[in-house]
């Protein structure tokens, strides 16, 4: 195992982003957020990309560019989508050059997390409020056989504020830095 990369995986509104910046400014390692590298390389949101060219041309970007970033020199955080470990040989690609941590948070904190930025997530931004809870349990359970496969897990339902986010982010160095 790569001993310089850092992949983290989870739902949608895990805090992947938040905590891996945080993470990753302690550590003084290179953050990624897969999603908006692709949208850097692209030059168009994960959104419009999902709404123009659907899901399975986006599945492919990422691919490509999970494969590019796990070859990329020096140690780093890696934010990935929330769907990434479900495709392809994804996850055996981040489980053979890193360390994978799945973030986890209870459903009623995810959904207040997803209520937070509306427009953002394109596989539920044309759901009703009612229909999210049950797309989001439905849909957890389904990805479930590729995030079990994560090599650690760990709770991140406390990034709420700036304080919140120091602590996870050290309770996270402190689980993982010796596995590095």
């Amino acid at each position: 195992m790569s001993k310089d990369k850092i992949y983290l995986i989870g739902y949608m509104a895990t805090g992947k982003t938040t905590l891996g910046r945080a993470v990753a400014m302690c550590l003084k390692w290179s953050f990624i957020d897969l999603d908006q590298l692709i949208e850097q390389d692209t030059g168009m949101r994960v959104s419009d990309i999902f709404r123009l060219h659907g899901e399975v041309h986006f599945r492919a970007l990422e691919r490509e560019t999970l494969r590019r970033v796990a070859s990329m020199p020096g140690k780093m955080i890696i934010a990935c989508g929330g769907g990434t470990p479900c495709h392809a040989d994804n996850m055996d690609l981040m489980n053979a050059s890193g360390l994978t941590v799945l973030l986890e948070a209870p459903i009623p904190r995810l959904i207040e997390r997803l209520r937070l930025t509306p427009g953002q997530r394109p596989l539920i931004d044309n759901l009703s409020e009612a229909s999210i809870q049950e797309y989001v349990t439905t849909n957890l359970k389904a990805r479930d056989p590729f995030y079990s496969r994560a090599h650690y897990r760990f709770d991140s339902s406390q990034l709420e504020d700036t304080d919140q986010i120091r602590k996870s982010a050290q309770s996270f160095i402190n689980m993982t830095v010796n596995q590095l």
